[in-house]
């Protein structure tokens, strides 16, 4: 398997096995499972950046995404408490 495709796999059981967890545990706040998600994405990231440079560099822009999905999901939230 390509170096690629192993990251998909980890990532996609990765994503999983938390979600899994969090349900067991009775989280209800996407907030804090979009937050595990995104933790998870930017380690499984970094880990095959350090391999293959041209892939950070193509990865950035998702990057930039979820952080501002983060943004907006946290800003929702404390909109939501002060109101």
């Amino acid at each position: 398997m390509r170096l690629v495709e192993r990251y998909v796999m980890f990532y996609a059981i990765a994503i999983l096995l938390s979600g899994l967890f969090l349900m067991s545990v009775g989280v209800e706040q996407m907030e804090i499972f979009y937050a595990v998600y995104l933790i998870e994405f930017l380690v499984c990231a970094n880990v095959v950046a350090s391999f293959r440079r041209s892939l950070e560099r193509n990865l950035r822009f998702i990057i930039l995404m979820f952080l501002l999905g983060f943004v907006y999901s946290i800003a929702q939230r404390v909109l939501q408490l002060l109101s």
